[in-house]
Parts: C-alpha cells; structure tokens; sequence
C-alpha cells in the first residue's frame, strides 16, 4: 500500500510541467527577459531600502491617524524584510535556474494577493485623494507584476543560465541565440 502523504508529483517534476507549459520547440528565447528581470530587480531594491529605512516617512505619507500611522510603520518594515528575502530568492532562481518557474509562479501569486492587500488595508486615504506620485508608483507597481506574469508565461523560452544577466541580450544578432 503505498504512502497517503507521499506527494503526487516532485518539485522537479512540478518545475518541469510548468516550464514547458505552452512550449514551443520553434520559438525563439525571450531575449527582453533580462531586461524585465533587472527592472524587477531594480523596483524591488528600490522598495526594499525604502522600507527599511525610512517606514515611518512612507507612514506618514500614507496616513493622518497617528495610531495608523504606528500600525503602518511596524507594517511597512516588517514588509521590507519580507521583500528582501523576496528579492534575494528571486535573483537565486533566476541567474541559477533553480526551480525559476515554481518560484516566480509563487511570486506572481504573492504580488497579486499583496496588491489586493494592500488596496484595502494600506492604500484607504491615498486612493480617495490620489497624488501624481502615488499613481507613478501604482503603474510601476503594475508593471512589476506583468512583469513577473511574462516570466512565467515565457519560462520555457528563457535564455541560458549564462545569458539571463546580459542587459545587452535584445540587440545581440540573432545567429549567435
């Protein structure tokens, strides 16, 4: 009899299924990926120094209620943290292709969820009185995340493990992909 608890499919198998997801022996890699990943990379940084080192200054942009504004830094630097390891997990899976397609399958999921999140429980005063700012950081925020859906979407079209950090990979010529 075999085992209950034993799961159906490994993580390698798991990583596999996704990879080849849509896959197309035909298409040619994704040549802006890297692109994609280093402006993920460099949104992500970007929050993260910003929320460790400055909560109670995003606190106070977020909110007028001192007891909220408490709250939101506690929160907005736990949220560091959390990004932080985030951005370091990120940038293991892609520039080693370790399990890249389960991970950023988890981080799309994670952002979405995030987003809504933070929509209702962070966002309340901005949104009923939105500045400029706030709307350039949402759109970056949004970008962020398609984002990180074309890098699932595309997961089986990534470049080689060698290649996925050259910024310069959309204007190599072709014969030599």
């Amino acid at each position: 009899m075999s085992d209950r608890n034993a799961p159906l499919v490994s993580a390698a198998e798991l990583e596999a299924l996704i990879a080849k997801l849509g896959a197309d022996a035909e298409a040619p890699i994704d040549t802006w990926t890297p692109l994609r990943f280093w402006y993920l990379g460099l949104i992500v940084a970007s929050y993260v120094v910003a929320l460790l080192l400055a909560p109670q200054v995003l606190a106070n942009h977020l909110s007028t209620d001192p007891q909220e504004v408490i709250r939101l830094e506690r929160f907005l630097y736990f949220r560091g943290w959390f990004l932080f390891i985030v951005l370091g997990l990120g940038l293991y899976s892609y520039l080693r292709g370790w399990y890249t397609a389960i991970v950023f399958s988890a981080f799309l999921v994670l952002g979405v969820v995030n987003l809504m999140f933070d929509l209702f429980t962070v966002y309340p005063e901005k949104l009923a009185n939105p500045t400029p700012l706030f709307t350039v950081l949402m759109v970056l925020r949004l970008l962020a995340l398609w984002s990180v859906y074309l890098t699932v979407r595309n997961v089986s079209r990534l470049p080689d493990v060698k290649d996925r950090a050259n910024i310069l990979l959309p204007f190599r010529p072709s014969d030599r992909l």
